[in-house]
């Protein structure tokens, strides 16, 4: 029975031919001394950052490359597409949480806008605490605070938007009635058009939350994009849906490092010229599909503006999504 077990893998119980398992690959020899652990943990370290530093390196500099031998085949050498896409939002999460956005827009009259919203939210914590005495009141005397619980309710939901709108810089929230006439989205959907006219009247406030909220629905990009690569790459033989997965997932990996670089430009080392880095996502989107796709200058010139309009497409049908699941309301 010893002589079975020791001839068996023991991860997956295969039989062994070897030093290592050839169904799973576990090593033959298992140690259980502290110098094995370190050298499992410095191992496994040195590997990923080997697969980490390789692939950003490529994904910055030869981003096509990078897209056409993984597709092809190297599947070791590089951090699949996802990986290297997650592992990209959450350095995006972490600085936007340490630094905060890197983008900001002034309308007119934000300023004097942002103080009239605080003010409001002082007066509606007044009659929240007013409300709070009322109720204390009405459970001494045993009288029903439905009433009461419904109207507290509704003013700390208002304060909540009020006190957001005010934090988003120049927040525009306290537009006038005619500018919010002016600003009705007509799509049938009532909430729907009552968010898309809040964020007409007060595009701080919303590039605020997307900032702040865009990161945890960002995965729907990638399910976006997909099938509009499809068609516009339908004249190219030889393409599947997983070509075009990886191409979407490399690019959106690499705005979500450009991102993180814009955060840090403008926050941390207050550099000017974030108008000119921004300009980095349509000159790496020309060099990835010239080399992803084995086109020309011409071709991938056309390609580049094709996507791009298509990005931007994307981008506006994931903001309208997300005013619709309330995530900018």
């Amino acid at each position: 029975m010893h002589a079975d077990v020791a001839n068996k893998c023991l991860n997956c119980g295969a039989s062994l031919v070897g030093p290592y398992c050839h169904d799973c690959g576990q090593s033959a020899h298992i140690h259980r001394t502290l110098g094995a652990w370190w050298h499992d943990f410095s191992h496994g370290v040195l590997h990923i950052e080997g697969q980490v530093w390789r692939t950003m390196a490529k994904l910055v500099t030869r981003p096509g490359e990078l897209t056409r031998r993984y597709i092809a085949g190297e599947r070791r050498r590089f951090l699949s597409p996802l990986a290297l896409y997650l592992f990209s939002v959450f350095l995006l999460y972490i600085a936007y949480s340490v630094l905060g956005g890197f983008a900001t827009f002034h309308a007119p009259g934000t300023q004097e806008a942002a103080t009239e919203l605080r003010a409001e939210v002082a007066t509606t914590e007044r009659r929240i605490a007013a409300i709070d005495r009322q109720r204390a009141d009405a459970v001494a005397a045993k009288r029903d605070t439905a009433a009461l619980d419904g109207e507290r309710a509704t003013l700390v939901k208002r304060q909540h938007d009020l006190e957001f709108t005010a934090m988003a810089l120049g927040g525009g929230g306290a537009a006038s009635g005619h500018g919010a006439q002016e600003a009705q989205v007509i799509t049938g959907w009532k909430s729907l058009d009552e968010k898309i006219a809040h964020a007409v009247r007060d595009p701080e406030f919303l590039l605020f939350k997307m900032e702040a909220n865009g990161y945890k629905f960002s995965w729907a990009l990638i399910l976006l994009s997909m099938p509009f690569m499809r068609l516009f790459f339908l004249w190219k033989r030889g393409l599947a849906m997983f070509d075009h997965a990886v191409f979407v997932t490399y690019s959106l990996s690499f705005v979500s490092l450009l991102m993180v670089v814009m955060i840090l430009w403008t926050k941390l080392a207050h550099l000017p010229g974030l108008g000119l880095l921004m300009l980095a996502f349509p000159v790496h989107l020309f060099l990835q599909i010239r080399g992803a796709y084995g086109l020309g200058p011409l071709a991938g010139l056309v390609m580049t503006l094709v996507v791009g309009v298509m990005a931007a497409a994307v981008l506006l049908i994931w903001i309208v999504a997300l005013l619709a699941l309330g995530m900018a309301h």
